[in-house]
């Protein structure tokens, strides 16, 4: 890193076009390559840089790709949830017991009003007293 800050404007132009130039390698020849190429100089800077640039391409290209995954496994799981919480209540409203209407009566109302019939309760007798309540006596 000390060599980026002490570089000048035109090492960065050969650097820039060291770049252009390692820039048509597939990623694993850059990493096969690298090594190869004398320590700190231009061209194994240039490699590197590159090979961190497609590397962090492929990361951000994972992440996209894993964000979208679990957002649609989240629409799934919400959905099939929501289904499911649909048929049981649905099913348990439909094995509810039904209520039977109630007619309805018309009341008839009569010319005359009629007086309300008192019922009159049913009176039961009190009991006998032991001596009446025996048999009589057999002579």
């Amino acid at each position: 890193m000390a060599s980026l800050i002490a570089m000048n404007e035109y090492e960065f132009e050969i650097l820039d076009n060291d770049k252009r130039n390692y820039a048509k390698y597939p990623l694993e020849r850059l990493k096969a390559l690298a090594p190869t190429l004398p320590e700190r100089s231009r061209q194994r800077l240039a490699c590197m840089e590159l090979i961190a640039e497609r590397e962090r391409m492929i990361a951000e290209q994972a992440i996209r790709t894993a964000s979208q995954r679990s957002l649609w496994a989240l629409v799934v799981s919400l959905f099939a949830l929501f289904l499911s919480v649909g048929f049981v209540v649905f099913f348990g409203i439909q094995s509810l017991p039904k209520e039977q209407p109630v007619p309805l009566t018309k009341k008839v109302v009569s010319p005359t009003p009629t007086p309300p019939t008192r019922i009159i309760p049913e009176i039961t007798p009190a009991p006998l007293p032991p001596l009446l309540s025996a048999p009589p006596a057999k002579e």
